[in-house]
């Protein structure tokens, strides 16, 4: 687990659940997010598929990207809803698109309900986090965390920055900051998403938190 972070659980989520998180919880960073997943994709969200009551929902997406990890898996399971969709004809909102300049808070949608967005459209492409668990990948549903975040292309600024820090998370954790601090200021002279990701990482660099990684 996190060093110093207290992890509220992996929640399964629907739209009628509300979400508790343990005292002294700190929402994982990216920084943090890139060193502790072990698959990083990007996927496209497929079908619904109905879990084992009428409450539950799960997606299946289809990676076409990998950001990190040893091979691109076929497909992937996602806890939530397809927009327009519910249980026993209980009406969903519709997907809230994610901000395209947004690179620290969450889509809005995780802000509410189960503190993990759960609403997605057929066909959006996410960013995505798992873990290895025992019976296969573990989506990484920390409450308000970027780990479901859409993006519109394989380019866009949000792929850019979590590419960046997966580089920089591969270092040795001594090495981090003085790495992040180095490339801020080579992003800082490059075209408008470098420089929001060069605006990124100082904010990180100012928290002394965010160097706080799994043991």
């Amino acid at each position: 687990m996190f060093t110093r972070v207290a992890l509220a659980a992996c929640l399964i989520v629907t739209p009628a659940w509300a979400c508790s998180v343990r005292p002294g919880y700190r929402v994982p960073n990216t920084l943090q997010l890139a060193q502790a997943a072990d698959l990083i994709v990007l996927a496209r969200v497929d079908d619904a598929q109905p879990g084992d009551s009428p409450s539950d929902s799960h997606l299946m997406v289809r990676p076409t990207h990998l950001l990190k990890g040893d091979a691109l898996p076929e497909a992937l399971m996602l806890d939530g809803w397809l927009e327009g969709t519910g249980a026993e004809g209980e009406k969903i909102l519709a997907a809230t698109r994610s901000d395209p300049a947004e690179l620290a808070r969450p889509n809005p949608d995780a802000l509410t309900g189960g503190c993990t967005r759960y609403i997605f459209a057929r066909g959006m492409t996410l960013l995505l986090f798992y873990a290895r668990g025992e019976t296969g990948w573990r989506f990484m549903g920390y409450p308000f965390a970027r780990v479901s975040e859409d993006v519109a292309t394989p380019d866009s600024r949000w792929v850019q920055a979590v590419r960046e820090y997966i580089e920089i998370a591969k270092l040795p954790a001594s090495a981090r900051r003085d790495a992040m601090r180095e490339r801020a200021t080579e992003l800082a002279k490059g075209d408008a998403d470098q420089r929001a990701i060069a605006a990124d990482m100082r904010r990180l660099m100012d928290d002394k938190g965010a160097f706080t990684l799994i043991e």
